[in-house]
């Protein structure tokens, strides 16, 4: 994928991102870099506290010029523990400084806790989430969380996404995930290897048993229109590459 190739950018092209965090340097700086790389950037919120102290010089209006799209990962520590009007509340201010970019979806993790606990708090934060916004949310499986176990017609009946995190999956053994519907309803994967579990590493160090539960993967994935390698340095993403677009060419065609 050539630099300064111009991307498609509608809604109903599939599109190849990366995180806003592979190079040691401002969302700005990794933004310019990853123009013509890749389609669409996936804006780490991480942390709340750092992301609320961005300034112009992170975030600054130029990036409206670039030929992306764009998606949002809410930050990993938000207040549960608070209830979920507060997690909102801070999911909502976060996506706030990134608002003038008209990102297309926001990724959530679930919280931890019983899967009866992850239900109601889940539907609680979405009912807040609502008055206040009109993007997308999608929750992600993580480690405490297949998402299986809220219930195969948790998201659909409550308004969430799904976002399928492969290197999750397959580090964390989710077969239960494997197993059901939850891909095919995926509207963003991740791509990953896992490594010892959750170390995101470039999909070159999938084992061969990995890599052929990702092909097996690959072929349900017909609605999601986005596939985020989320390798966190650059070399490890552009080595990905051609792994997600053989794993992918049936959706990917030419990309």
């Amino acid at each position: 994928m050539g630099k300064g190739r111009r991307v498609e950018n509608n809604a109903t092209a599939v599109r190849i991102a990366a995180p806003s965090c592979v190079l040691p340097a401002t969302v700005a700086e990794n933004a310019f870099f990853l123009c013509g790389r890749v389609d669409e950037v996936c804006l780490c919120l991480f942390d709340c506290k750092a992301c609320l102290e961005y300034s112009e010089k992170d975030l600054p209006r130029s990036l409206l010029t670039l030929p992306l799209s764009w998606h949002a990962h809410l930050p990993c520590d938000l207040p549960w523990d608070l209830g979920a009007d507060a997690a909102a509340k801070a999911a909502l201010a976060v996506l706030d400084k990134v608002g003038f970019l008209s990102v297309s979806r926001a990724v959530l993790h679930p919280p931890p806790g019983s899967s009866a606990h992850k239900r109601r708090l889940l539907g609680d934060f979405i009912k807040f989430w609502s008055r206040a916004s009109s993007v997308p949310l999608l929750l992600e499986n993580i480690a405490c969380c297949d998402l299986v176990e809220l219930g195969e017609n948790f998201s659909a009946e409550h308004g969430f996404g799904v976002c399928l995190d492969i290197g999750h999956l397959l580090g964390y053994d989710q077969g239960s995930l494997l197993a059901s519907e939850l891909p095919e309803a995926a509207e963003l994967v991740h791509w990953s290897a896992p490594g010892g579990r959750d170390e995101h590493l470039p999909l070159v160090a999938l084992t061969r048993e990995q890599y052929a539960d990702a092909q097996r993967l690959a072929l349900r994935l017909s609605r999601a229109k986005v596939h985020l390698v989320e390798v966190f340095d650059w070399g490890g993403v552009e080595t990905s590459l051609p792994v997600v677009k053989t794993l992918c060419c049936r959706w990917l065609r030419g990309k």
